[in-house]
């Protein structure tokens, strides 16, 4: 792929100058990726303007390179260039650095269990072709975290409608279900099915992430894709008190495997 041209975008200025930075201090991809404590792909992604940054990465890239708020301040015209929620690489930035994430969905699988088929049916609607490819490589980013060397727990809660519910065709719904079913036999992942009979109605999808030593945050997401992270004390704690009123309602994981095995079988 021929290098990014400064002149032709934000996504190419930024990857032009971490270019130009990481070679005037003689470090390869893999070596900036490790003092930045990300993978030497995701650098090389975003010099070839196919991965985005987060904003902690770009505070972490000024301090590694002695830049005063350069790449932190590119980070939100790279935002809005790309179209994602200005709000939503802060989240995957606390998600990647979460032990612990717990999750509802009450209208589609979400998008840490989602294939790339089912992604792209998701994402589709109204979408140019190369948007819609940037969209989906920012959710497929995203589940790096299932398959790194100490994965968080996942405790994931889903409306039987988002199980059942289908995007594209037949084919993409049975590969779907049976990832689903994959992720579910994991030690470090619990899927819960909130079955139509349950008389609770929350206002939307969420999710709370946990870290080691810092407080409990939330994202809360909203029409379009669009959210906002929540790192309210009170507020955080009442989306957790929300969750277990969920949980409480739930089918248990093996009754909740079942349900996705039968409905697969049913497709």
């Amino acid at each position: 792929m021929p290098p990014a041209r400064p002149d032709e975008s934000v996504r190419g200025f930024f990857a032009y100058h971490l270019k130009q930075q990481r070679e005037k201090a003689k470090l390869s991809q893999p070596a900036l990726g490790q003092l930045l404590h990300v993978s030497g792909s995701l650098i090389s992604g975003i010099e070839t303007c196919t991965r985005t940054p987060g904003f902690r990465l770009c505070q972490a890239m000024d301090g590694v390179f002695g830049l005063d708020m350069f790449f932190e301040c590119l980070h939100p015209r790279l935002i809005e260039e790309t179209g994602l929620p200005a709000s939503f690489p802060e989240f995957t930035d606390a998600e990647a650095n979460a032990t612990m994430v717990r999750l509802y969905e009450n209208f589609v699988i979400t998008g840490l269990f989602q294939t790339v088929d089912y992604a792209r049916a998701v994402l589709r609607a109204g979408q140019r072709a190369d948007k819609l490819e940037e969209l989906v490589t920012a959710r497929m980013d995203r589940q790096e975290i299932l398959t790194r060397e100490e994965p968080p727990m996942i405790v994931a809660l889903l409306d039987e409608f988002a199980v059942r519910r289908w995007f594209g065709d037949r084919d993409i719904m049975r590969a779907q279900l049976e990832h689903l079913l994959e992720l579910a036999r994991r030690p470090n992942i619990t899927i819960h099915i909130v079955p139509d009979r349950a008389q609770i109605c929350p206002e939307g999808a969420f999710t709370i992430l946990s870290f080691p030593t810092e407080p409990d945050v939330a994202y809360i997401e909203s029409i379009g894709g669009w959210g906002r992270m929540i790192d309210t004390g009170t507020r955080v704690a009442e989306l957790g008190v929300k969750f277990e009123r969920i949980r409480s309602l739930t089918l248990s994981a093996s009754d909740s495997e079942k349900l996705i095995q039968d409905i697969l079988e049913s497709l």
